[in-house]
């Protein structure tokens, strides 16, 4: 009887309540829609960041030499190559030159081969010069510069940040003896086991452990802020439980002079109470959906064309339980402060 009562007075049209309890499911529904948009774009964002250092600057994990084969034979379903890198200068601007070849994985759109050098797409000219420290007949590392034609050009996850300061040349033109293996597709139980077995190595997150630690602190400071606006959503509950429980003034007295007890009306009004919330919630998840494609478009607006967007169902769980906890503790206190009112007064005023 419980439930059917709250699910009678959630929207009831007595004394035009039902009004009132539109307009506090649908701030709940806009509040909702807020912080699940806002937090979708902002895991996006930060989610994509880290995937693209992964995926195109720094990997998994470096070994140092070329241990493709035994990493291949180790790790099957990963992603295995060997590489070097040499600082150069090219048109009077620092450039990283990627020795490459066939099995790099690095995470780039090239048009063109690699029989010559790869260039951005920014870039230019047809030939590049390149002056690069080399080792000499003498042992020592002298400064060689060299010709090279331009065979591709090539586009990467993280756009412009690496694309301005990397070129490709093929593997076999390297004459030094650093070569590196990447791995792509191991974590980091994974790399201590080699760091075990004796392999030297680093991990992306030492690599880029400066900008590491800083998504990690942009990522606390989102969710503090989300934390404040989650406080101002509670702060709305309490004004608008009060003027839910309020407004049943009339009906609580109703249903005390047919004989209910007072248990059972108090149960019935807060759940009534939680209805209307998740009324709004679910309104809310569902407006968040619509609002993906105008999202998406604004995302896309900034350069962002292979932006995604997926729905955070994880925080709506999190963020419906705490917001139905915290309408319960609001219910009950606007329920025991509301039982303080007389009966004859109430009558008298409804």
């Amino acid at each position: 009887m419980i439930l059917r009562l709250s699910l009678r007075y959630s929207f009831s049209g007595y004394n035009r309540h039902r009004l009132r309890s539109i307009r506090i499911a649908v701030a709940t529904a806009l509040s909702a829609t807020v912080l699940l948009t806002v937090i979708s774009i902002m895991g996006y964002l930060q989610d994509t960041r880290m995937e693209s250092i992964r995926d195109t600057r720094s990997f998994d994990a470096v070994i140092d030499g070329d241990v493709s084969a035994a990493m291949s034979s180790r790790f099957p379903s990963a992603s295995v190559f060997p590489y070097a890198e040499s600082d150069a200068l090219v048109s009077g601007r620092t450039m990283t030159i990627r020795f490459i070849d066939s099995r790099y994985d690095g995470a780039l759109d090239i048009s063109g081969d690699l029989s010559g050098i790869v260039v951005p797409y920014s870039y230019p000219a047809d030939m590049v010069s390149a002056a690069m420290l080399r080792r000499g007949r003498s042992g020592a590392m002298l400064p060689q510069s060299h010709l090279y034609e331009v065979s591709g050009r090539y586009s990467s996850r993280m756009g412009y940040e690496f694309d301005s300061v990397h070129m490709f040349l093929p593997l076999s033109l390297y004459g030094g003896d650093d070569v590196v293996t990447a791995v792509k597709g191991i974590d980091d139980e994974d790399a201590e086991a080699l760091r075990r077995d004796g392999y030297s190595l680093v991990t992306w997150k030492e690599a880029e452990a400066g900008l590491y630690s800083a998504l990690l602190i942009e990522k606390v400071l989102m969710y503090l802020v989300l934390s404040l606006l989650f406080a101002v959503i509670l702060v709305s509950l309490r004004s608008s439980a009060a003027s839910f429980f309020a407004l049943k003034r009339g009906e609580r007295a109703e249903l005390m002079v047919l004989g209910l007890g007072r248990g059972s009306i108090a149960a019935s009004f807060i759940l009534s109470y939680l209805y209307v919330l998740a009324s709004g919630l679910a309104a809310g998840a569902m407006l968040a959906v619509l609002l993906r494609p105008l999202a998406l478009r604004v995302i896309r607006s900034f350069g962002l064309y292979g932006a995604e967007l997926a729905f955070p169902l994880g925080t709506f769980i999190c963020l419906s339980l705490l917001m139905a906890a915290g309408a319960a503790v609001i219910g009950i206190a606007e329920e025991k402060a509301e039982r303080k009112a007389d009966l004859m007064e109430v009558l008298r005023n409804e």
